[in-house]
């Protein structure tokens, strides 16, 4: 505890030096040109099947696990949003790896986001999802990744990097779409938003990263429409999804999300679950 010349009290807490790298990566992605819609996805259907499912099992499927299921089948119907740009070319790639915002805890306890790829989330199914995400958030960590891996130990010496080396890297990695894909991934979803599930608010995060595609999920909402004459009340959850406009146009971004507010909607793949789950 340190005391200022007013006498006022404050402490000091050291930024970790791993966190040189998303300011860095923050900087490189202002000169993109993405879209940002926000908005209102309506998940009451899906969040009670996840809680009849926990009935069953006596365990809750993760709702971003699930959401990464559909959004990555989706994707496959429209290509184009997940390509990686290069000059004039976009890249295309068959699978989409899906790099994750988890929040874990540190060996002081403290709470802080860290990245994770799920690797071909296209062929997962939502249980396979939901079993790496649970996995990921109770391993050990570092910095920003998994506690002794290779990728620590070159986050560590590449953190030490001058600043502008870095930045130089990660525009390089940019430009070569297979290493980014290798590196990143070609999505991003983040669901620190959803943190805040017990605030009623029409709140969302606006990411501000290098992915193509982008998905912020924000908290939750309770939200009045009519159904057959009468007034219902249906949850829903604020979602900020980020597009680059060099890449896909507005038709295809109309078409890719309404298909995916449908079958988020419609709870897909999760009936078919319980169903197996019943045999």
């Amino acid at each position: 505890m340190r005391k200022s010349q007013s006498n006022e009290d404050y402490k000091v807490k050291k930024i970790p030096k791993s966190h040189r790298l998303i300011f860095d990566m923050l900087d490189v992605s202002l000169k993109q040109h993405h879209v940002h819609v926000i908005a209102q996805v309506e998940i009451d259907l899906v969040l009670k099947l996840i809680e009849k499912y926990k009935k069953i099992n006596g365990e809750k499927i993760s709702l971003t696990g699930y959401l990464i299921f559909v959004i990555s089948r989706v994707i496959k119907k429209y290509e184009d949003v997940s390509a990686i740009k290069v000059g004039l070319k976009k890249y295309i790639f068959n699978d989409i790896d899906v790099h994750i915002i988890i929040e874990r805890e540190l060996e002081n306890s403290e709470k802080v986001p860290t990245s994770h790829i799920i690797r071909y989330a296209n062929r997962k199914s939502i249980l396979e999802i939901h079993n790496e995400i649970r996995e990921v958030q109770l391993e050990p960590i570092a910095g920003l990744v998994r506690k002794g891996s290779k990728r620590k130990k070159l986050q560590r010496i590449f953190s030490y990097f001058p600043r502008f080396i870095r930045k130089r890297v990660f525009k390089r990695m940019l430009k070569k779409p297979k290493l980014m894909k290798k590196r990143i991934g070609n999505i991003c979803v983040t669901a620190v938003g959803m943190l805040t599930k017990n605030i009623r608010t029409i709140g969302t995060p606006i990411p501000i990263q290098p992915w193509p595609l982008q998905f912020a999920l924000g908290c939750f909402d309770r939200k009045l429409k009519i159904e057959n004459g009468e007034i219902v009340q249906r949850e829903i959850l604020n979602v900020t999804i980020t597009l680059d406009h060099d890449i896909v146009q507005g038709g295809t971004m109309t078409r890719f999300l309404s298909e995916l507010y449908e079958m988020v909607k419609s709870a897909y793949g999760l009936n078919e679950l319980l169903k197996n789950e019943a045999h």
